[in-house]
């Protein structure tokens, strides 16, 4: 028996009572994390296999969803039939789920079970088939980046721009009246359709089309976008190449989203950006916000040279075949060099719209090594902290403030033993939640901070350590004031009227 993956039931009634045959069977986040020993049902993999053969050998109906929709396995027939009911086999194969070869059936999706959710996308044996233009990814490291670090605030309408499988625009849904998740590719709107049911959320809304178009006209207090953002020369996957030049993908999406956003809304795009020979990437991407009226921070995670990053996605696609990877390789590389493209960069770009007041501000550096928890409030806070910063540029207005150390700020000392016993040789400065910066700091500003309690002003404090090393105020006054700057925009430090 075979279909056409329409990711629909013909009965009205088919999704809930797909939802009750799992609930039955125990096939949630914690029963298969239970039942195969592991952290979640995300954590196994291929190595494993073996053991989590064993681990599902006893053919209850949670092993056979399980065998069916995570490890991939073809079963026989009718153990399915069994594990499925009180629904037909027919249904799940109408809807796509499996698919039936006389007394063998396959799983024809992965559903993860996860975060109270259960998720469908393509299994990733897929991508090595002739159908694979329109795969699906499931939840991966980038999707999760950026869940971790989206701004959890109430929203009227927020939007998932290239949804995938839906996962972003179904965490919108619990803070947001509606969400709209749109993708150009037919098979991510079906079956994105397939996994808001399937989780019963009714306020999501699928829209197939290009990037903003089939929402013309709307405006939104969040826009999340986890696009196809690889630079490469190839257009072979939708949820991999733009089809675009370069990082351009990325640049359009920044450049469109304004007229999108309400006022004060965010966008948030999960992105790769180039280092073109003789830019600075810092500046090169500071020239993409000019004008839009929005503030924006780039966040850094990681950067690869041109060969290493060619190499990480080629392998993606081409894992065990050596002559097709050394071919793609020769063109990824040659097009980087026709392109001048020296390294590749991954990170998170926000963008908060604003009008009037200070001047829009841009902000590019590396993100913290960590970041512990749900990090979209304390990256909300941070724009409230940089447009502190920005407001007090002048030495003498940001002297004035009474600031505070953030309660998530720990000081940790290091010692080595010395000839009149211990003796200090680093302190380090943490964050304990959120975004997690870390980093060596002064003894003398240690002891400055300890007096930022929200009562004494910075001029007061500045004037005590200039008395404790015996030098004038006016002689370390700049460099402090530039510190504290730094230390606010990290978190360490509070405004008056700022929460973390």
């Amino acid at each position: 028996m075979q279909n056409d993956q329409t990711f629909t039931f013909s009965r009205s009634d088919g999704f809930r009572r797909l939802g009750d045959v799992f609930d039955a069977a125990g096939y949630s986040n914690e029963g298969v994390a239970e039942r195969l020993g592991i952290g979640d049902a995300r954590s196994f993999s291929e190595q494993s296999m073996p053991r989590l053969l064993q681990a599902t050998e006893g053919g209850t109906p949670l092993d056979v969803l399980i065998r069916l929709f995570l490890i991939g396995s073809t079963l026989e027939t009718a153990a399915v039939e069994k594990a499925v009911r009180p629904m037909k086999l027919a249904e799940w194969v109408e809807a796509g789920l499996i698919e039936v070869r006389g007394q063998s059936t396959a799983g024809r999706l992965e559903i993860l079970p996860f975060q109270g959710m259960r998720i469908a996308f393509d299994q990733p044996r897929r991508i090595q088939t002739g159908l694979a233009e329109d795969y699906v990814m499931g939840i991966g490291s980038s999707t999760l980046t950026l869940a971790n670090l989206t701004v959890r605030r109430r929203a009227r309408a927020a939007l998932d721009l290239g949804t995938g499988c839906g996962y972003l625009a179904f965490l919108a849904a619990g803070h947001s009246e509606g969400v709209t998740a749109v993708d150009r590719n037919p098979r991510a709107v079906r079956l994105a359709r397939f996994n808001a049911k399937l989780n019963g959320l009714s306020n999501v809304e699928c829209l197939e089309g290009d990037l903003f178009e089939p929402v013309a006209g709307r405006k939104f207090e969040l826009v999340v976008s986890n696009p196809p953002f690889v630079i490469s020369p190839e257009t072979r996957y939708i949820y991999r190449d733009s089809g675009m030049k370069g990082d351009e993908i990325t640049r359009t999406i920044v450049g469109r989203a304004p007229e999108f956003l309400a006022e004060g809304g965010f966008c948030q795009i999960l992105c790769n950006w180039a280092h073109l020979r003789g830019q600075a990437w810092q500046q090169r991407l500071g020239e993409w916000f000019e004008g839009l009226g929005c503030d924006a921070w780039v966040m850094r995670s990681d950067t690869l040279e041109a060969e290493a990053y060619a190499t990480k996605w080629i392998r993606h696609t081409e894992r065990d075949n050596d002559d097709r990877f050394e071919r793609r390789y020769e063109q990824w590389t040659d097009y980087y060099r026709r392109e001048e493209i020296e390294a590749v960069s991954g990170g998170l770009i926000t963008m908060r719209r604003r009008s009037g007041g200070v001047a829009n501000w841009f902000r590019a550096d590396d993100g913290p090594e960590k970041m512990l928890g749900p990090a979209g409030n304390a990256l909300a806070t941070a724009f409230e902290l940089r447009d502190f910063v920005e407001a007090n540029r002048d030495d003498t207005t940001l002297g004035g403030k009474c600031l505070r150390v953030s309660p998530d700020a720990r000081l940790r000392q290091c010692f080595q033993p010395g000839e009149s016993g211990w003796q200090p040789t680093e302190s380090l400065l943490t964050l304990e939640r959120g975004l997690a910066y870390t980093g060596t700091i002064d003894p003398y500003i240690a002891t400055l901070l300890a007096g930022c309690n929200g009562k004494r002003t910075l001029e007061e404090l500045i004037g005590e350590m200039a008395r404790s090393v015996e030098q004038e105020v006016a002689e370390i006054r700049p460099a402090c004031l530039e510190i504290i700057r730094r230390l606010v925009e990290r978190g360490f430090l509070m405004a008056e009227k700022i929460d973390v």
